[in-house]
């Protein structure tokens, strides 16, 4: 399950949105946590610096309709092996640290203290899922919110150690 966008901490600013080109053979989904690892946009892992999240994919600035593979374009596309170098086709991600977002975490929220309160942090699992025992009051990749109110298994979070903006 993907990070969903529920709101912001800015309510005067637009998001901010960039796009870059994906790492060949990548398999990305709207909605993911995304870094830049060599120069090009890759799923987020744990501790990676968050350059965003996926609100598009994007060929020539158009949409797809395909999946990169045999099927019609539902929110999912695999880059070619020659991606960055032939295709690049691109994600256009939300880079803004005020983007808030209902996150899926990987136990139940509560199990460790503080994960379903604002104030504390967690770090990806992986490019769609928070690490619920990451929880603490120190850095991490995302600031909390405390439990999302329409799904009390997902946090409230913004990015918290950006690429692109620091700490």
């Amino acid at each position: 399950m993907a990070f969903i966008k529920i709101g912001t901490l800015a309510s005067n600013q637009a998001p901010i949105l960039r796009k870059e080109i994906i790492t060949n053979s990548q398999v990305t989904t709207v909605g993911d946590s995304e870094k830049l690892a060599s120069g090009f946009a890759a799923s987020g892992t744990a501790g990676a610096l968050v350059f965003g999240h996926v609100v598009g994919i994007v060929d020539n600035d158009l949409g797809l309709i395909t999946n990169g593979a045999s099927g019609n374009f539902t929110g999912t596309y695999t880059a070619t092996s020659t991606n960055q170098t032939v295709a690049f086709v691109k994600v256009e991600c939300d880079i803004s640290k005020m983007s808030l977002y209902s996150a899926e975490v990987d136990a139940t929220i509560a199990t460790t203290t503080g994960s379903n309160l604002a104030g504390y942090r967690m770090d990806l699992i992986d490019e769609d899922t928070l690490d619920e025992s990451t929880a603490a009051t120190t850095t991490a990749q995302y600031n909390t919110w405390g439990v999302d109110a329409s799904d009390s298994t997902k946090a409230v979070v913004n990015i918290y150690e950006s690429q692109v903006f620091g700490v």
